[in-house]
């Protein structure tokens, strides 16, 4: 697979299941999908992240700045470090941040069209 690039097609399935998030359990929106692979996908889909988690260390591809999907790195570091940053420049100069809350990034798609590029590239 790694040589050739290519995904057998009957590892491509995986059961899709709904996760109450918050709100009211009867609208589709407060449910976050959950898709369970198959046991070979998830050690295939290991190997290929150790690979790219080696690639990026490498080859200096992610900024120290990145703070998501990294080992040991979390939104409280993220907060101390922009915290830090506001204190020591308090008294010099002007401080500036832009911050974008993406909680309900994936709630802003629609769905139903998100549903049928999935099973339009299953098939």
């Amino acid at each position: 697979m790694l040589a050739t690039g290519t995904f057998p097609t009957r590892l491509k399935f995986s059961q899709v299941y709904p996760i109450f998030k918050k709100g009211n359990k009867t609208e589709k929106s407060d449910y976050r999908p959950v898709s369970l692979l198959t046991s070979f996908s998830k050690i295939f889909e290991k190997v290929i992240y150790d690979r790219l988690l080696q690639h990026t260390k490498e080859n200096n591809i992610i900024v120290t700045d990145q703070y998501g999907f990294k080992n040991n790195s979390s939104t409280e570091l993220t907060i101390f470090k922009v915290t830090n940053k506001i204190l020591s420049h308090s008294n010099k100069s002007s401080v500036f941040d832009i911050f974008c809350d993406l909680t309900k990034a994936f709630d802003t798609i629609n769905h139903d069209i998100l549903i049928s590029i999935v099973l339009w590239h299953h098939w």
